[in-house]
Formats: structure tokens, C-alpha cells, sequence
């Protein structure tokens, strides 16, 4: 289900969520730093996503964030790990 994740990103127009689940160094490459991310770095929740209550995800927190790079988890993906 998620692998899709390794690759890509969310477009707002497409789902209502803004971001990767990469760095830029690693959007685009199959590999397996979609799974590293989940567990290494810093999440906190973003509630309300656009003023849909609804609609809820998890942005980058930790030290090595690229304010020109937004990375974002939803909550299936930190099911997928905790």
C-alpha cells in the first residue's frame, strides 16, 4: 500500500494534503528511506488541514527541516509503524 510513498508526494488540488514523504534527495528513488523517515524523524501532528477538521496529517519537527521542502506523513503511515 504505501510504497507509492518512496516515490512521490501529496498535491493539494489532488487530495486536499501538501508534501513528501521524502527528502528531495530521495523523492523519485525506490528505496526504503519512506520507512527510515517514519521512525528517525521528528513528527507532529497538523490538525485540520485547510479548516477540515477532518482532514488531519503529520509534519517534520525535528532539526533537519528544509523550510523549502515540506515533508508530511498521514496517519496510515504511522499506523503502518506504531
Amino acid at each position: 500500500m504505501n510504497g507509492v510513498h518512496t516515490l512521490g508526494s501529496a498535491k493539494k488540488e489532488n487530495s486536499g494534503y501538501e508534501g513528501a514523504w521524502s527528502s528531495r534527495e530521495n523523492m523519485g528513488i525506490f528505496n526504503n528511506q519512506y520507512y527510515r523517515n517514519i521512525v528517525a524523524k521528528g513528527w507532529e501532528p497538523e490538525l485540520k488541514i485547510g479548516g477540515n477538521p477532518n482532514k488531519n496529517a503529520w509534519k517534520r519537527i525535528d532539526a533537519g527541516v528544509d523550510p523549502n521542502h515540506k515533508e508530511m506523513m498521514l496517519s496510515s503511515d504511522m499506523c503502518f509503524v506504531y
